[in-house]
């Protein structure tokens, strides 16, 4: 594939306006993202327990209500109204997320209306798919492999302007641009020509075995995919904190450690477009995980943040591996069922998430950060292993 993919986009419905929905989706999690931990210890005051039952309660219901909306929006002869009902539940409960720092309410507060947003990002991107179902299979997925990459560009500008506003501002400014990102989301979604379900036709790519994996099989691989996401959010729950408090950075420098990891995900997202594809899902993905455990111990035996601003190349690699090959992958081993695989996918991290916040809390309290990040190290090697050892017996 060359660089003549990139103009058959163009051709595809509503991708611009696709693409800048994306855009603003990615900038409002990428604003909030990053400093929901910083937010929970400086301005409400909890403690890392506290803030570990705190991020867990708000995964959990993520999961809950994703997956309800996600079969929800494969009944429905337009994926639209999901999409806009989780865009608008997250600019409130950003808007409200400004207004307090009590627990009890930031606690509803996430559970209700975070909870719900967080369907928002498997919702858009099925909708996208459900928008471009009419292309070739080979330009549609390059299309949701490029929305993936504008994703990641919000990524690296975000982080930046957060930490801008933060610096110069408060939480409650900051909060505030993200639920408005949320909202612009939620006009450029309303305002595109929505387009009926097509039964999708399954990436080009093919999985190991003739046959759809079975349940138990699929039960397995999302499980490998948990493990993976219990370290990467674990990871990314403690690392502003150890930046800030064993490193003695600024937030300043987590910002730019987010964004520069975002910023070198674009290149190895766009090869996926750009270069033919010489191994399976399966393969790239294991390398990810095993990629993932060496990245985890540069962070935890890293003197200072010099080395850490070495190791966001290696979890770049990772993360953009994961991040588009991954959501193909589910889809593709769904390919009845869009908005319940794509919101499989989203609720492996969630779920990572569910298991992360009070787990790296407890072990941070106990252990410090730098035990966290050798547990996320443990963690990515058995996803790897469970993955691979699942891709042996379909073989």
């Amino acid at each position: 594939m060359t660089s003549t993919s990139l103009v058959a986009l163009r051709g595809l419905p509503d991708f611009t306006r696709l693409s800048v929905a994306v855009f603003a989706l990615g900038l409002a999690t990428s604003f909030a993202g990053p400093y929901i931990s910083l937010f929970g210890r400086q301005a409400a005051h909890m403690t890392p327990l506290a803030l570990g039952v705190f991020m867990t309660l708000m995964s959990l219901s993520s999961i809950m209500i994703s997956t309800q909306l996600g079969r929800w929006s494969d009944r429905r002869a337009s994926r639209r109204p999901t999409v806009l009902l989780a865009l608008l539940a997250a600019a409130t409960g950003y808007a409200l997320l400004a207004n307090t720092t009590a627990y009890l309410p930031l606690v509803l507060i996430a559970c209700v209306f975070l909870g719900t947003g967080a369907a928002a990002f498997p919702q858009l991107f099925a909708f996208a798919r459900a928008q471009i179902s009419s292309a070739p299979a080979s330009t549609a997925e390059h299309g949701l492999t490029t929305l993936r990459s504008v994703f990641s560009l919000a990524w690296v500008v975000g982080p930046v302007v957060s930490a801008a506003v933060l610096t110069r501002t408060n939480f409650t400014a900051l909060f505030l641009t993200t639920g408005a990102c949320f909202l612009l989301g939620a006009l450029l979604v309303g305002t595109t020509r929505t387009r009926a379900h097509a039964k999708p036709v399954a990436p080009s790519a093919t999985v190991t075995g003739d046959a759809a994996p079975a349940p138990r099989t699929m039960r397995l691989i999302a499980l490998s995919f948990v493990l993976y996401g219990t370290a990467m959010a674990m990871g990314s729950i403690m690392l502003p904190l150890h930046v800030t408090e064993t490193l003695h950075g600024t937030p300043g420098q987590v910002g730019f450690l987010v964004g520069l990891c975002a910023l070198l995900e674009i290149p190895v997202m766009l090869s996926f477009v750009l270069l033919p594809r010489r191994f399976s899902y399966e393969r790239l993905i294991l390398f990810a995980f095993a990629l993932f455990a060496v990245y985890f111990v540069l962070v935890a035996t890293a003197p200072g943040v010099g080395l850490l601003i070495v190791a966001q190349a290696v979890r770049a690699v990772v993360l953009a591996i994961t991040a588009s090959l991954g959501m193909a992958y589910f889809q593709q081993l769904m390919p009845n069922r869009i908005g319940t695989a794509t919101t499989l996918f989203a609720n492996t991290t969630s779920a990572g998430s569910m298991i992360a916040g009070v787990v790296s809390g407890a072990c941070a309290q106990v252990f410090g950060y730098q035990a966290v990040f050798v547990l996320c190290a443990a963690l990515s090697a058995a996803a790897f292993a469970l993955l691979l050892a699942l891709t042996r017996r379909a073989r």
